[in-house]
């Protein structure tokens, strides 16, 4: 008797030790671990302080280079020195391209600010809508099993009264049908929300074999207000990124420009000191050379820098029209996207009375198939409308919830913003 008591409390202990040990996450919690262990915005991070390191080192084309060297040339004759020499150099190229680089650099680093921006809100996006739909199928399992629940309580009310001779066996065997029909569906359902559970643990950069529990709700989402938006269509990040690409085109082309007709100056200073075997003397060198390069080949209309002048021009050409079509796209867009939000809410008033009509009417069902004034097939569909009417206002309630997401991504603000 104290083996078996013992034996009870060790499994008690490690029960309760394993229970502890499942993670709640709320979905602002998946944020942030997604945001420090995402692989992706790893890659975009990395790929920032590049950027920012070229953007801080971008005047180092006017840095001047120095070499030195030394070299010792043995004689092979009898009666001929050895000679050796030391020289050094320094040298100084200015052209006009140092703007180009400088302000090319800056503006690589400022639009990869907003890739990187873009990246962690492409991510915060993805796991905020995994994280509803991970709770979407969650209740609606709850939902199947209290569905499934229901009618096995009939099934077993159903045999009594067959054991009574009060029901046939027709309806006996259709309240068993009805029973285990219902279980293949919560099995499929109950895989997938697994499956789906392994591919969030991944997103947000936590082990797959890691206990966690999500925590929430879909009606902890307030989406009763009416939908008030206010933006600035230049502040968007998809127009904003466009535009440095259209103050890159900008730059390139005066790059090419100042690599087609601009002077180069350049300057240099050497020394050297030499001697050899025979004599004790040394001999040293001392120059300085001034340089001017003005490039013609570039007036001409045939050749390659000029071609290549004219490539810049028709790349920012074509960039300039993706640019305000841009923006076009993105007005409608985004009205599309609120005319989108306000239908939604509409069809989702109609479904919550829905609900209400079917919990109801299977109310008075349920009533009145325990008097015996209706069969079991009435009353198992009405169950059935009532699971349907409460799957579809879910289900409308996670796509007004995405749809309200796309649009706070579109417009570049916080989530959570619209309401």
């Amino acid at each position: 008797m104290k083996k078996t008591f013992l034996i009870l409390l060790i499994l008690s202990v490690c029960a309760s030790f394993f229970a502890q040990e499942k993670k709640t996450i709320t979905v602002d919690e998946a944020v942030s671990l997604a945001c420090q262990n995402n692989v992706t915005i790893q890659k975009q991070r990395i790929n920032l302080n590049l950027l920012d390191k070229k953007n801080k080192t971008s005047w180092n084309s006017v840095s001047p280079t120095a070499s030195l060297s030394a070299g010792y040339n043995p004689s092979l004759e009898e009666n001929s020195p050895s000679t050796w020499t030391i020289s050094a150099s320094v040298n100084l190229s200015l052209t006009p391209s140092l703007y180009t680089a400088i302000n090319g650099a800056k503006i690589n680093y400022e639009n990869g600010l907003i890739t990187y921006d873009s990246a962690i809100r492409t991510i915060e996006l993805n796991v905020r809508k995994l994280f509803l739909n991970l709770i979407l199928t969650k209740e609606n399992i709850a939902l199947q099993q209290r569905n499934l629940e229901t009618a096995r309580q009939r099934y077993n009310a159903s045999k009594e009264k067959f054991n009574r001779g009060q029901l046939s066996e027709l309806d006996l065997l259709t309240a068993q049908y009805n029973y285990e029909s219902l279980k293949p569906n919560l099995e499929n359902t109950s895989i997938s929300y697994e499956n789906s559970l392994d591919s969030f643990k991944q997103m947000i950069g936590i082990a797959w074999d890691e206990e966690i529990e999500l925590k929430g709700s879909l009606n902890d989402f307030n989406t009763t207000g009416d939908i008030n938006v206010e933006y600035n269509i230049d502040e968007i990040p998809s127009i904003k990124s466009l535009k440095y690409q259209l103050e890159n085109a900008k730059n390139n082309l005066l790059a090419t420009r100042f690599s087609v007709w601009g002077p180069s100056l350049s300057a240099g200073y050497s020394y050297s000191l030499s001697g050899n075997d025979a004599t004790d003397k040394t001999q040293t060198r001392n120059s300085i050379s001034l340089g001017l390069r003005i490039p013609l080949d570039g007036y001409l209309p045939w050749s390659t820098g000029a071609l290549n002048i004219e490539t810049q021009k028709a790349n920012l050409q074509t960039i300039e029209l993706q640019y305000k079509d841009e923006k076009e796209s993105t007005q409608i867009n985004i009205q599309t996207k609120i005319k989108q939000i306000q239908q939604s809410k509409s069809q989702l008033k109609i479904l919550s009375s829905n609900v209400e009509l079917a919990q109801k009417t299977y109310n008075m069902t349920l009533t009145a198939y325990n008097h015996g004034s209706k069969d079991l097939l009435t009353l198992q569909t009405a169950a059935d409308n009532l699971l349907k009417a409460k799957t579809n206002e879910q289900s409308q309630l996670y796509s007004l919830i995405s749809a309200i997401l796309d649009l706070e991504n579109t417009l570049g603000v916080p989530f959570g913003t619209i309401k």
